[in-house]
């Protein structure tokens, strides 16, 4: 189990892989240093993820504080349906519903 963050372009990217504990810190990190290149938006692509768990929320979660704090805006691009469960039950849909495209 695996996951990585590909750079498509300036302000967009594409996760690959499961968004679990043990695979989300490596590309925690890769994405804030995509967010911070890529000027006033970034979007990124969830359309290659596998697996989820409450993880891979909480890492959406820190790019969208992070984004926040950068003035970027943030858009996530092809959520996985078996990841609206973790956020619906979070309470998180109306956080969420500001950046879902």
């Amino acid at each position: 189990m695996s996951a990585t963050i590909v750079r498509t372009d300036d302000q967009n990217a594409e996760v690959r892989g499961d968004l679990l504990n043990s695979t989300v810190v490596p590309v925690l990190e890769q994405g804030l240093k995509l967010l911070a290149a890529a000027g006033g938006q970034w979007t990124v692509s969830l359309a290659a993820v596998d697996k989820v768990s409450s993880a891979g929320v909480a890492l959406l979660l820190e790019w969208m504080r992070e984004a926040e704090k950068q003035s970027v805006t943030l858009r996530i691009a092809d959520l996985p349906e078996h990841m609206r469960p973790i956020i619906s039950i979070s309470d998180l849909d109306p956080v969420f519903e500001t950046v879902l495209i």
